[in-house]
């Protein structure tokens, strides 16, 4: 890049005010930990009730009660601390703001108040749009519901959508001039990709004498269950394919251009709430669905399904596809026989190579963490399972953080997606005192077994979030979560913890309820050059190899120098440090020694010294340690494992096992002997298959005479019933309707219920 890179920045919001605090290189276990400033630039101060980031990082829009909207350039460094006497609002009238959002590129402000008399009268809406540029009120809706997602932008900014009842409005931004409208009966709310993605999602050239630039973008609509049918989610794509009783505006502005099909389609029949993730490159999208309540009366927190919507099918393109997300074998069922879904998202990465992956956490305590095919839905990597309900990956999709934050301990493994494994860590060791520069030899022990690696926070975990270079992770205690130990720690990628000497700001400034919010200011947008050859403003960077002036400490000088440490670290958490167990529990492999022969001692019996004795935790020597035995179970055997699809009969499901395991005993048969030994257990199977219907309609057959006899009357007034039905799909059919499977199938049947009702002689 020509101009050098911004800093890595966060934002804290406090009950004193906003400040803004810039990060030193800390990625690295062997960076320099000097002692930096911890003063920080005020942005404002005073009391606050919210504030945003610009999707680009610019600026921060802070909210005070008794101001309004203020704008703070990030950029500059000379910015003196605005206050509620001498600070003036950004936006005109805007004390009485709740909620706020940018639009994609940070363009436009969307913000919403309650509704008011004088709004009424005035016929203005309590839904504004603002230009984040000068503040200038643009557009304005009623919006009596507390929420901005019924208005949205294209990824571009070129196009909004609003919804109404039962329509979309869809408008050109510059203008505000109607371009078309979605009709949906009963739609509730849509939702839009806010990334650029690929085709269709970008310009596409439209033939012609002179070639015009025509774009595509994607929607889902949803739909709520009601009088008895269930709730739907339409994926569409304007403007050619918004639904049949959709239109565009022409290129007259007054013919109303019908439009296609949607792309496809979904219908739920457990779903109150839908929650849309969409893939990085905005060609698929995962829906979430919940239920506030779970009528198996198994979850407390209602019932959850995970679904996949395609674009472009995989068999037929031309229109999309939806399916149910199959969840890996090893995830716990709950008592009515189902997988809960914990969390879902998609690698946030479009320029990874081949397929975009997306990850689930799913099953009861401990749940299992899985990454999924981007297409089939299939899983491909198991994580393990463990008590964790959060996946955060890193922007550039490499490193990810599986975990258990809010109710749950707060604990923590840091994974590289590339390599399959959990991240080794790297403790560098003090030098002893009385060493001069010129002799001193920094060593450092490297930690690689998984057992070992999982870190757990002293305090609850509220906020969390990858720094927009992927090299740091935060985590926070903040108020009113929280009203006690509020704070901000940093891992780096490894899951080691940046010492509180290296940050530039003092956690007790904060204590014991003063910190509101703390997160990282959002990167730049690449230049159109750079876009085109990565995604991101700052490089993707691999994990950083072992110091080369540094001593890398084995066998049994590292277990003396951790146990040296033991006491400093039991310290430390008294503090309210972070609580892991290398210090305590991690043995090198060459120290694992039992009685000398250097035999295999298992990951629960590496606890103590050297000789591997049981001690801490997973010993299972007290209560508590064999409840979390128990309680955990096989964890370890489904953890790091990647997933393969193995091939089968023709039709025949797909059969998923771990990488290297063995194929079915062969017998030495040739791969033609195979085939047709496997074409012969399809055949047979289809024989079996058909057999049995025609055996079950035999029986259907027999039970419906019988029925007849005993009661002809019952049955002629139910075949009567039937036949009324035809005669409505008949009329339907000669209006136009177009009629689904079960109404075609119904009027096959008519001739042979005609039959059976003369022939019961009512």
């Amino acid at each position: 890049m020509s101009s050098p890179q911004r800093p890595i920045q966060l934002l804290f919001r406090s009950k004193d005010g906003v400040e803004l605090y810039t990060l030193a290189d800390t990625s690295s276990s062997a960076a320099p930990s000097s002692k930096p400033s911890q003063r920080g630039q005020t942005l404002y101060a005073g009391k606050t009730t919210f504030h945003l980031l610009s999707p680009n990082g610019s600026a921060a829009f802070i909210h005070d009660a008794s101001v309004g909207l203020i704008k703070c350039d990030l950029s500059s460094t000379t910015t003196s601390a605005a206050t509620s006497t001498t600070a003036s609002p950004f936006l005109q009238n805007s004390k009485a703001i709740q909620l706020a959002k940018c639009s994609p590129r940070g363009s436009y402000l969307l913000t919403w108040e309650r509704p008011s008399k004088v709004d009424e009268n005035n016929s203005n809406g309590n839904l504004k749009v603002w230009s984040a540029a000068n503040g200038a009120l643009l557009q304005s809706f009623s919006c009596k519901k507390a929420t901005l997602e019924t208005v949205q932008w294209t990824h571009d900014e070129q196009c909004v959508f609003h919804c109404v009842t039962n329509e979309i409005h869809i408008y050109a931004a510059n203008d505000w001039k109607r371009v078309g409208k979605v009709r949906s009966q009963g739609v509730a709310s849509f939702s839009l990709p806010t990334h650029k993605g690929n085709d269709p999602n970008v310009a596409v050239k439209s033939g012609g004498e002179e070639e015009t630039t025509k774009k595509k973008y994607l929607l889902t609509t949803f739909v709520p269950g009601i009088k008895g049918k269930p709730a739907r989610v339409d994926m569409l794509r304007y403007p050619d394919r918004m639904g049949r009783d959709s239109s565009t505006v022409g290129s007259d502005k007054t013919v109303n251009i019908p439009s296609g099909p949607g792309l496809t389609s979904k219908s739920l029949f457990n779903a109150e709430e839908v929650n849309v993730k969409w893939s990085p490159r905005a060609d698929a999208a995962l829906l979430l669905t919940q239920t506030a309540v779970d009528n198996t009366g198994q979850s407390y927190y209602g019932s959850t399904h995970l679904f996949l919507l395609l674009e472009k099918d995989v068999k037929n393109p031309t229109v999309g596809s939806a399916m149910v997300v199959p969840l890996p074998k090893e995830a716990t069922k709950d008592g009515s026989g189902t997988v809960p879904i914990v969390s879902a998202d998609w690698i946030p990465n479009p320029s990874i190579t081949g397929v975009v992956p997306f990850g689930v956490i799913s099953g009861r305590m401990p749940a299992l963490a899985s990454l999924h095919h981007g297409i089939t839905g299939e899983p491909t990597f198991l994580f393990g399972r463990a008590h964790r309900n959060t996946m955060d990956v890193s922007p550039h999709g490499r490193f990810i953080v599986c975990g258990g934050y809010g109710n749950l301990a707060g604990g923590m493994d840091f994974w590289d997606r590339n390599k399959g494994k959990m991240i080794p860590r790297r403790i560098m060791l003090k030098e002893e005192e009385g060493k001069s520069a010129e002799e001193e030899d920094t060593k450092y022990v490297t930690i690689k077994e998984a057992a070992d690696l999982s870190i757990t926070s002293s305090s609850p975990v509220v906020g969390h979030q990858w720094s927009p270079d992927s090299r740091t992770y935060l985590v926070s205690t903040t108020s009113p979560r929280m009203n006690v130990d509020n704070g901000v720690q940093i891992h780096r990628y490894d899951g080691s913890v940046v010492e509180e000497s290296a940050l530039p700001w003092d956690n007790a400034k904060y204590r014991p309820d003063k910190l509101l919010s703390a997160e990282y200011v959002t990167a730049p947008f690449p230049s159109e050059e750079e876009e085109k050859k990565e995604f991101h403003y700052y490089p993707d960077r691999p994990q950083s190899p072992p110091p080369r002036r540094f001593t890398e400490l084995k066998g049994d000088a590292a277990v003396a120098a951790l146990n040296k440490l033991r006491g400093a670290q039991a310290n430390a958490q008294a503090k309210g440090g972070v609580k892991t167990a290398v210090a305590s529990a991690y043995v090198p492999p060459a120290a694992r020694k039992a009685g000398g022969g250097g035999a295999y001692v298992p990951p629960g019996a590496r606890r103590g010294g050297a000789g591997g004795a049981s001690a801490g935790r997973g010993g299972g020597s007290t209560l508590a340690e064999r409840m979390r035995q128990e309680r955990e179970g096989s964890a370890a055997t489904v953890a790091a494992v990647k997933v393969t699809k193995r091939n089968g009969p023709v039709g025949a499901a797909s059969v998923m096992g771990p990488v290297g395991a063995s194929a079915a005993d062969d017998g030495g048969k040739s791969k033609s002997a195979l085939r047709r030994e496997k074409q012969r257990l399809a055949k047979e199977k289809a024989e079996k298959e058909a057999a049995e219907e025609e055996k079950r309609k035999q029986e259907e057959e027999a039970a419906r005479v019988a029925a007849n006899k005993a009661d002809p009357e019952k049955r002629a007034k139910k075949i009567r019933k039937v036949l009324k039905q035809i005669d409505d799909i008949k009329s339907k059919a000669a209006s136009g309707t177009e009629l689904n499977d079960d109404q075609k199938k119904k009027l096959t049947m008519e001739e042979e219920l005609r039959k059976e009702l003369a022939s019961l002689n009512l």
